[in-house]
């Protein structure tokens, strides 16, 4: 009965963490006027969850946020408009390849061009449980990124089938989003990630 109990309040807690992290990463995306805080906070929430995951006990949530959001703050925003610049140029490409007139050799550059920006799209789920989790130069991130989403193939699928869930139950039960839609998205992609990063003492250069 006592296991039956302990096994309930870890689980609340971890909801009401859930719960905490959901509203913080939304205000403090917004306090940045979303451009300068959406970066930073996605990355204080990956290293919250990164904490709680390696450590399995409770841990100051707020004080943690707070301190990776400011310690973060102009690195993230630097590697997340790294990110948005490589999505930007693959978008025009691809809209300047559809306007090729050889019609084999627009289906051929097309077809190369989707299967880049999908590794492209797949990439990003790693790259900020990277960032948080290694200190390392801004360009090894994507470059790491793509190893690991290419090379730990059932990793990568787990964690997809994961956020489809989630999003499949966000969309019929849309309060779900604001209460713990981004939180628990961004836990699953931290587990699973988790799972294929090596120590942090490793490398991966």
């Amino acid at each position: 009965m006592m296991d039956m109990s302990r096994w309930y309040l870890r689980l609340g807690t971890w909801l009401f963490n859930l719960f905490l992290l959901n509203l913080l990463w939304i205000f403090f995306t917004f306090a940045g006027f979303i451009v300068l805080g959406i970066f930073p906070a996605t990355a204080a929430l990956f290293a919250v969850h990164r904490r709680s995951i390696m450590e399995d006990n409770d841990i100051p949530v707020l004080k943690l946020f707070l301190i990776n959001y400011r310690k973060e703050f102009f690195k993230a925003n630097l590697l997340g408009y790294l990110l948005v610049f490589i999505g930007a140029v693959l978008y025009i490409d691809f809209r300047v390849v559809q306007l090729i007139s050889d019609k084999q050799l627009q289906s051929i550059l097309v077809n190369i061009t989707v299967v880049i920006m999908v590794v492209y799209g797949i990439t990003l789920l790693y790259v900020f449980p990277l960032f948080v989790h290694f200190d390392q130069k801004l360009s090894q991130y994507p470059k790491n990124a793509i190893i690991l989403a290419v090379g730990r193939p059932m990793r990568t699928l787990i964690m997809l089938l994961g956020l489809l869930l989630v999003i499949y139950f966000c969309f019929y039960i849309t309060a779900l989003i604001p209460v713990i839609g981004i939180s628990l998205s961004s836990y699953i992609i931290m587990w699973t990630a988790l799972k294929s990063l090596p120590k942090k003492t490793d490398s991966m250069d």
